[in-house]
């Protein structure tokens, strides 16, 4: 007696799909992959665009501010308008062309943004830009602004000398009053005794008035390696440092920044 078995194409379909199938996972989680990635890159310059946006619609809104500030600004000297500029952009490095009327602050601005999540890579990422805000005053008293984009190379210098302010004041919050002089400021904030033009910090002056002390330091910035020439580039901001003591000699307070105009140094 025969036996004959049928039904083997059948199997053999089911073995042929099911390999299809093994075969199709790994192009189908590439493909799921590559277009995870696409709509998140996608959606990620979509968000960093929109945080540029708000960082240059905060500019002109400051500039804005700093403008009407100085029109009706009663104190007109190079000093007073630059105090002016400092409350409202913040901007560690501020220079004044006397002959143009006109004063140029540089400043980086910057904020967080939360980047569309893709396996892997998650958290946010920090969108930064470097404005210059120019300010000119018209021969009718008015004062108007231009806010432009800069490289983020031309705020380089800014941030370093306004870490550098952010570190005199606190040397010099620490320091002794008796200590507080021109020789001793200069040894705090410049201990290894660098030549001058190495130096972050040249102390003009210090004075006692009653119970503040006020410092004129020349805050710089020294890039030896960002210039083509034999001379490294060099950017000055001057700073007014002023510390309250109490009748005693301690401290009263903190120490307070700003700049000035660079005649005063």
């Amino acid at each position: 007696m025969s036996v004959r078995v049928t039904g083997g194409g059948g199997v053999r379909r089911g073995v042929t799909i099911g390999c299809l199938v093994l075969l199709m996972i790994p192009f189908v989680l590439v493909g799921y992959f590559w277009f995870t990635f696409w709509h998140a890159g996608r959606e990620n310059e979509r968000r960093e665009q929109a945080a540029f946006e708000a960082l240059l619609r905060r500019a002109h809104d400051a500039a804005d501010r700093t403008a009407d500030a100085l029109t009706r600004s009663r104190d007109t000297g190079a000093d007073a308008l630059m105090g002016v500029i400092w409350e409202h952009t913040g901007s560690p490095v501020i220079s004044h062309d006397e002959e143009r009327r006109a004063f140029t602050a540089v400043a980086d601005r910057s904020t967080l943004v939360e980047q569309e999540p893709v396996p892997l890579v998650s958290g946010p990422v920090m969108v930064q830009r470097c404005f210059t805000y120019t300010y000119v005053r018209r021969p009718d008293a008015e004062w108007t602004w231009r806010v432009t984009e800069r490289d983020r190379e031309a705020c380089r210098a800014s941030g370093e000398i306004g870490d550098s302010v952010f570190f005199a004041r606190v040397r010099m919050r620490a320091m002794e009053v008796g200590s507080l002089t021109r020789a001793g400021l200069q040894r705090v904030l410049e201990p290894d005794g660098r030549p001058f033009e190495e130096r972050r910090f040249v102390v003009r002056r210090v004075d006692r008035a009653g119970q503040t002390v006020v410092a004129l330091v020349l805050a710089r910035y020294v890039d030896r390696y960002g210039t083509s020439g034999d001379e490294p580039g060099v950017v000055e901001q001057c700073y007014r440092f002023t510390r309250a003591v109490d009748s005693d000699g301690g401290v009263e307070g903190r120490v307070t920044a700003a700049p000035v105009a660079a005649a005063g140094c």
